[in-house]
């Protein structure tokens, strides 16, 4: 698999994320796709492997390997890892990112709107760090990373409902909390992430939060998408104020 390959992988995939790396140079853009490839790797392992036990061990091959990538040992002739080559990987957030992934083999709901927060900042958190690092940029405080990676973490988990009730489960936590609720925390949670002015550099790794309220105002209508030249534009405008 080539990087164009990888490209396209992440343009089908994981758009928004995928248009926001747009506004990087060559790189850094390389960077962030090589990135966004590994959360999809890891994260669609509950959907491919239906056995608890299969996906732990498949959870635990990519620890090891990103260990050994990050020693520059062996790259296991993974596409992905082999993108990474180079990259500096910071272990401690993508280990706390693989080892969140173990609950969604669990099928109970989450227990507490904490303990789905705790996901989030690991999962949608833990990548966004890792994108600001792939930027060469400062990184922000520990609360814009914190909120911007909620809101976009509830965002995605309203999106995808339809996907969790059809397999039976729930993500909401347990005899509290509707869809419309998950959709005002993301609202609330995009708020205080695009509070502050953002710069050029670090846009390419969080611009796609500036289609958050986009994207809410379509779920309180009964849609899960808003048309293409439309995020377009707003990732546009985003990057031209430096706001979210």
């Amino acid at each position: 698999m080539t990087a164009s390959d990888l490209d396209a992988l992440v343009r089908r995939v994981d758009q928004d994320r995928w248009l926001a790396s747009r506004f990087a140079p060559p790189l850094v853009r390389r960077r962030l796709v090589a990135l966004y490839a590994l959360n999809y790797e890891i994260a669609r392992t509950a959907d491919v492997v239906s056995d608890r036990g299969i996906g732990l061990i498949r959870l635990a091959w990519w620890r090891e390997a990103l260990a050994k990538a990050s020693e520059g040992g062996s790259q296991q002739a993974h596409p992905v890892l082999r993108a990474l080559q180079g990259a500096q990987l910071r272990l401690p957030v993508l280990n706390a990112l693989i080892d969140a992934r173990e609950r969604d083999f669990e099928a109970a709901p989450f227990q507490s709107w904490s303990d789905l927060e705790f996901y989030l900042d690991a999962t949608a958190g833990g990548l966004i760090t890792h994108a600001i690092e792939a930027c060469g940029c400062a990184e922000p405080s520990e609360d814009i990373i914190r909120y911007a990676g909620r809101a976009w973490g509830y965002l995605g988990l309203a999106r995808a409902e339809p996907f969790w009730r059809a397999r039976g489960r729930s993500f909401l936590p347990q005899a509290s909390g509707s869809l419309d609720d998950v959709i005002d925390r993301a609202l609330g949670a995009y708020a205080r992430a695009s509070s502050r002015a953002l710069s050029s550099n670090a846009f390419p790794a969080l611009g796609y939060l500036a289609l958050v309220p986009s994207y809410a105002r379509a779920l309180k209508r009964g849609r899960r998408e808003t048309p293409l030249l439309e995020r377009q534009l707003k990732l546009i405008a985003a990057a031209a104020k430096g706001r979210l």
